[in-house]
């Protein structure tokens, strides 16, 4: 028989993010992960009235992470690796495999055994925005945030 927790939404606030295998530490915010669906109108003869649609081109909206400034320098090694493309076209690596991995209450994110309730996969992302230092201001007691701006070629859930 089902529990009614069985039903309950997922918090927000238990998630991980991995490049591939590793983990990023810190992560504090992850953007929502949205599609859209072009309809592509057709028209029929002798129908002008009422045009039938059908899907069309799907666009993925970039996605943004946002993590802690430390010492971690995992933002910066990946967005090094995409300037570092202009340089030198033989330059690879630049595009990874991104995983956000969602937990329920009893899920412990910083358990490698511990198993997400539902994990997301990134195809293909590469970072075309970096913020390596965020405004920095003497009389506020706030925290540095860096941020990375991600372009992919599409997600789906692997969970």
């Amino acid at each position: 028989m089902a529990r009614a927790s069985q039903f309950d939404p997922y918090r927000t606030y238990k998630f991980r993010v991995r490049f591939g295998t590793a983990t990023v530490a810190g992560i504090t915010k992850v953007s929502a992960l949205t599609r859209t669906v072009n309809p592509n109108e057709l028209k029929q003869a002798g129908d002008l009235l009422s045009p039938r649609n059908n899907p069309g081109a799907v666009r993925y909206e970039e996605v943004v992470l946002e993590k802690g400034l430390s010492m971690d320098n995992a933002f910066e090694e990946w967005a090094n690796a995409v300037v570092q493309l202009q340089v030198d076209s033989s330059t690879s690596g630049f595009k990874r495999t991104v995983f956000i991995d969602v937990y329920d209450l009893k899920g412990n994110v910083n358990d490698p055994r511990s198993t997400p309730v539902a994990s997301y996969k990134l195809n293909r992302c590469w970072i075309t925005k970096y913020t390596a230092l965020p405004e920095l201001d003497a009389s506020s007691g706030g925290v540095g945030i860096q941020s990375v701006t991600l372009r992919h070629e599409g997600w789906e859930r692997v969970i």
